[in-house]
């Protein structure tokens, strides 16, 4: 286990380190770069990262409360059980594209433009969010609730699995594509055939 000894890290790279278990709260991350590290069961509580960069880590059951991720990327994470939803919701503007997203809340954020592009996506929520121009093209979706979501101009281009309720969000001018666009018409219990 690799154990940080300052509160302030600015342009600094990580690389492999195993941070597991360690308490991070209440540190400041600016232009760092994080490659394929561990946070199984960290504390982030109350820490603020900008502009960093998380690339290939795992980042599990990891406590979030209170934390600050503006212009942060997670490209190519594992992130599993995280309540985005206890993030400082002034200081949040993450984008995700290509990870695998399991067990995690997004609601009640705005998180206009957010990048979930080619993710995987499975057992979260995204109630009240605001995702106006998301982007989700190529993202596979499965057990995951969008509920009274603003997704305006959002893009679900070439996305799978997704169930979202026409009438319990705002859609208009989201983009998607056939075949898995006739989902939306799921809640009006129709039949369509070929």
């Amino acid at each position: 286990m690799f154990e940080l000894t300052e509160d302030d890290y600015q342009n600094k790279e990580f690389r492999g380190r195993d941070f597991s278990s360690n308490n991070m709260s209440g540190m400041e991350f600016y232009s760092c770069r994080f490659y394929n590290c561990t946070f199984i069961e960290t504390s982030f509580a109350g820490s603020s990262f900008e502009s960093c960069t998380f690339s290939g880590c795992n980042i599990s059951n990891t406590l979030i409360d209170d934390t600050s991720f503006i212009d942060t990327k997670f490209n190519e994470c594992k992130l599993l059980g995280l309540r985005f939803y206890k993030c400082s919701p002034m200081a949040f503007s993450p984008s995700f594209p290509g990870c695998l997203i399991r067990s995690c809340n997004f609601s009640d954020l705005s998180m206009k433009g957010s990048d979930f592009s080619n993710c995987e996506i499975s057992g979260c929520a995204f109630q009240n969010s605001y995702l106006v121009e998301a982007d989700f093209t190529g993202a596979k979706f499965s057990d995951t609730l969008f509920d009274s979501s603003d997704l305006r101009k959002a893009s679900f281009y070439q996305a799978e699995g997704y169930a979202i309720d026409p009438y319990s969000n705002k859609l208009k001018q989201a983009v998607f594509s056939v075949p898995d666009v006739l989902s939306l018409l799921s809640g009006f219990g129709i039949e369509i055939k070929d």
